[in-house]
């Protein structure tokens, strides 16, 4: 029998999706912490990480650092299973490509412009009133074009995510939506090509920058589209294999490329029941929106507060606390900013 994922599924999807976010892109600014392999593949980055685990060197702490970021392909998975779930299964009225990019383009706005005020003040607080950055970096990251220059300046780093986003949006609408998987199967394969070309000629810079745009993020998109479409769930059965063979991915750049997969297949099935970890998972998955847009402005005061020789682990207790303290008031200051231009336009 077909099956799909509920609500209360997908939210605890990317409840997993942002604490990995949120934790690795503390932990790997840390002092010594193992380095990871997100946007280009070095092998001696996972030796390193097996060797830091190996001495004990703050395990959690490392693990976060190395494998957090994959929290980003669980986002798009989600991400292009919700886009099938809503404009071809539940929609019965099409939506025009200019249409349905400026309702998207509107939507991160919503999430974009209010960070960019909170941010902006804290900034200068931190550059001691000086402006370290171009006017043109803030109207590149309003029109989501930042990641499409060879050197961004992306502003805050998780934010690079809003103009990935972007774009792969415009690829389901122009590509992929309600088109024959052939197309599905077509764009990925192309994406995954160059990607591999890359690894193969040992390009890195080329290899950083498909990866911060969407051609090296289409293969976890791609996978949320199939399981949507084809009503089903991945399977429990060989979550071990799963994890043996992204373990083994870590060593082999073409293996490699092919990790965020093998990510998916190994956690979402934990995730499948709901318990109470689940249920947890599910109520931070709820503010994930508003977590990733506040939590690196946060970030800089607890790493300077490791810096100055507070406790590692009290410094994180305190930017997680703090993080969803203001992702709840983050929440609130939209919904009352969304209600008060509603009735203005009334």
């Amino acid at each position: 029998m077909n099956r799909t994922y509920s609500f209360a599924q997908i939210q605890t999807f990317k409840g997993l999706a942002i604490l990995m976010i949120v934790l690795h892109n503390f932990c790997h600014l840390l002092p010594g912490a193992a380095v990871e392999n997100e946007y280009v593949f070095l092998a001696e980055r996972t030796w390193r990480f097996f060797s830091l685990l190996s001495e004990g060197n703050h395990v959690g702490l490392n693990l976060f650092s190395y494998i957090g970021h994959y929290g980003v392909p669980l986002f798009l998975f989600v991400s292009g299973y919700g886009l099938v779930r809503k404009y071809e299964q539940t929609s019965p009225m099409g939506i025009s490509l200019v249409g349905f990019m400026g309702k998207h383009a509107v939507k991160l706005w919503w999430l974009l412009v209010p960070g960019l005020l909170v941010w902006l003040p804290s900034d200068l607080f931190l550059h001691h009133g000086e402006w370290a950055h171009k006017w043109t970096d803030v109207v590149y990251m309003l029109a989501y074009i930042s990641n499409l220059f060879p050197h961004p300046d992306l502003l805050l780093g998780p934010w690079w995510y809003f103009s990935l986003t972007m774009q792969l949006y415009f690829i389901y609408r122009l590509f992929l939506y309600r088109r024959s998987d052939v197309w599905l199967y077509g764009v990925t394969l192309v994406c995954l090509l160059l990607e591999l070309y890359a690894l193969s000629v040992e390009n890195m810079p080329m290899l950083n920058y498909l990866r911060y745009n969407a051609v090296g993020s289409v293969l976890p998109f791609a996978c949320g589209i199939l399981i949507a479409r084809r009503g089903c769930v991945i399977s429990g059965k060989g979550t071990w294999l799963a994890w043996l063979v992204l373990v083994a991915s870590w060593t082999d750049g073409l293996l490699w490329a092919f990790s965020p997969l093998f990510f998916i297949w190994a956690v979402i099935p934990l995730l499948d029941k709901q318990g109470v970890w689940g249920n947890v998972l599910g109520s931070i998955g709820q503010l994930s929106a508003y977590v990733f847009v506040v939590h690196p402005i946060v970030r800089p005061y607890f790493l300077q507060a490791v810096k100055e020789g507070c406790s590692v682990y009290l410094s994180l207790a305190g930017y997680l606390f703090l993080a969803f303290l203001l992702a709840l008031g983050f929440r609130w200051l939209i919904a009352k900013m969304k209600t008060s231009l509603q009735r203005f336009v009334a």
